[in-house]
């Protein structure tokens, strides 16, 4: 080991993270429940209490917000806000549109796509209608005007009419693709539905970053691809990518694809994640290191923003690695050379890196074939020598 020491040690130069001009959330935040019209909101304060919590997710509807055309109602959205700002925590906001679209869109003749969502029937507003766009790029104006300044908000998803209204998916049974393809589908279409709502949300607001969610569409990757290069060459590192199916096995086995474009946005942009499932409720849907692989695997991929179920924010015997995680999370990412993930590039991930080559240890293969040689020192020095992102 001495001599790759020694050839390691001339490349030795010392960095730190390069702060944008716009910079990206970091930290723990809850996914916590929608915002309703019912009185339930976002912000619950037995988890925007407690000290390791960064931020909360504040979803709601399109519809709720504005009841009618160009009529709207931002108070629970300010209430929201208010709760947040009272504890002392951020705000990542996205409007759900989808089935939550507002009812009136059918009465202006917007072509409405009818779909099963477990025992319900929905309908969604087919995303490439012209009306449609029309007043979806409306409301983000609006919607920006109003709180473009706002401080609480640390973040912006880029949502669209979708299944859910906030990932990238569509319905996708045989049926649904059926329909798909009477109602004029294409990647392009839908990919054009993509990169217009990104556009107008990210002119909406200029201060703030803004993040879509990848996911395949009716099965192909193609669509999450175009619409990620189109915000890298438009926008730069002011859009991330949202993985909201992050478990270990989606991003190894189910989603490799949009495990790519994550890892590459954590690299060229910035990265969240939102853990698909409660281990406090199922936590047989972990991997085999339980909720220590779910994290780990993110961060190593480069992700500093993590959202998680607030029943696991809130269940005693996770607070440990909740606190940790919090702490690891608010540490820069500075690129896969930073061995010990402190946000600056010196001897000390040099050292780390020897010390896993030579134990065999899996982070030290950079290259991923299982071997532990040349190839892996010249791959780790090239991460090193490219500095932070």
């Amino acid at each position: 080991m001495h001599r790759y020491t020694t050839a390691i040690a001339l490349f030795v130069s010392s960095g730190s993270c390069v702060a944008g001009e716009i910079q990206p959330p970091m930290g723990l935040y809850c996914s916590c429940p929608p915002t309703t019209g019912n009185g339930n909101g976002s912000v619950i304060p037995e988890v925007a209490q407690l000290d390791h919590v960064d931020g909360v997710l504040v979803r709601l509807e399109w519809g709720t917000l504005e009841p009618s055309p160009g009529v709207y109602d931002w108070s629970l959205l300010d209430e929201q806000i208010a709760r947040a700002e009272l504890y002392g925590i951020k705000v990542s906001l996205a409007v759900v549109n989808g089935n939550a679209a507002p009812s009136w869109l059918s009465a202006l003749g917007v072509d409405m796509f009818s779909f099963q969502f477990g025992t319900e029937t929905r309908e969604m507003p087919v995303p490439w209608d012209s009306t449609f766009q029309s007043r979806w790029t409306q409301f983000i104006a609006d919607l920006g005007a109003r709180y473009a300044n706002e401080d609480t908000i640390s973040l912006v998803y880029a949502t669209n009419s979708s299944r859910n209204g906030f990932e990238m998916q569509l319905p996708f049974t045989p049926t649904d693709q059926v329909n798909w393809a009477n109602a004029g589908y294409s990647d392009a279409l839908y990919a054009q539905s993509w990169t217009d709502a990104i556009d107008a949300f990210v002119d909406a607001f200029p201060n703030h970053p803004v993040s879509h969610e990848v996911h395949p569409v009716l099965g192909s990757d193609d669509v999450a691809n175009e619409v990620y290069q189109h915000a890298r060459d438009t926008h730069g590192d002011a859009v991330g990518v949202l993985a909201a199916w992050w478990m270990v096995h989606n991003a190894l086995d189910v989603y490799p694809g949009m495990f790519e474009i994550l890892q590459d946005a954590s690299y060229e942009s910035h990265s969240q994640v939102q853990v698909a499932n409660s281990y406090t409720n199922t936590p047989d849907r972990f991997s085999d290191e339980g909720y220590q692989g779910e994290i780990d695997l993110a961060i190593e991929s480069g992700v500093r923003y993590m959202e998680v179920w607030n029943s696991d924010l809130l269940n005693a015997s996770l607070t440990d690695l909740m606190i940790e995680t919090a702490e690891r999370l608010n540490t820069p990412f500075c690129g896969a050379g930073d061995m010990d993930e402190n946000g600056v590039l010196d001897f000390f991930d040099v050292s780390a890196f020897l010390g896993s080559f030579g134990k065999s240890d899996p982070r030290a293969d950079f290259t991923g074939d299982g071997r532990f040689d040349f190839f892996d020192i010249s791959a780790f020095l090239g991460a090193y020598s490219a500095g932070c992102p």
